[in-house]
């Protein structure tokens, strides 16, 4: 709600200083069309760090309510690792037993885990979304005629 009074105000500002409403609706556009690509983006970054990962098994231990969002924290051997995503807030008691082995991809590089909620969250998303972002950039090419 907080982001379409935000962008009201700024149409409003943006009508005083002598935009018309065709320019206010193409940057609104080409907004979107920027977070549909930064999104899919992301996805593809995500998908790459989900093939770089390797199957382990761990067992979950606490929730970290650390940070800007919480996340599971499992632990692999005898270390500690964050999940890279959020948890899921809905059936967080069914999904995060304590000391339950589960199967995890474990990431390198970011020393970090993805869980089955992130991995799903993964490939959904990148289905969703990388094909978005380039409909999206097709979409602002042929409008703008580049």
């Amino acid at each position: 709600m907080e982001y379409l009074i935000v962008i009201a105000l700024l149409a409003v500002i943006l009508l005083c200083v002598g935009f018309s409403i065709s320019d206010i609706l193409v940057m609104l556009a080409v907004l979107l069309c920027a977070a549909v690509v930064f999104t899919g983006a992301f996805f593809v970054f995500s998908l790459a760090v989900l093939l770089s990962s390797v199957k382990v098994s761990a067992s979950f231990v606490k929730m970290n309510d650390e940070g800007r969002y919480p996340c599971a924290v499992y632990k692999v051997g005898n270390t500690e690792f964050k999940n890279l995503f959020p948890c899921e807030m809905v059936m967080r008691d069914k999904l995060y037993v304590p000391d339950r082995e589960v199967k995890v991809r474990k990431c390198r590089i970011l020393k970090a885990v993805l869980d089955k909620n992130a991995v799903i969250t993964i490939i959904f998303g990148s289905m969703v979304f990388i094909p978005l972002s380039a409909a999206a950039v097709m979409a602002v090419k042929w409008f703008f005629g580049f």
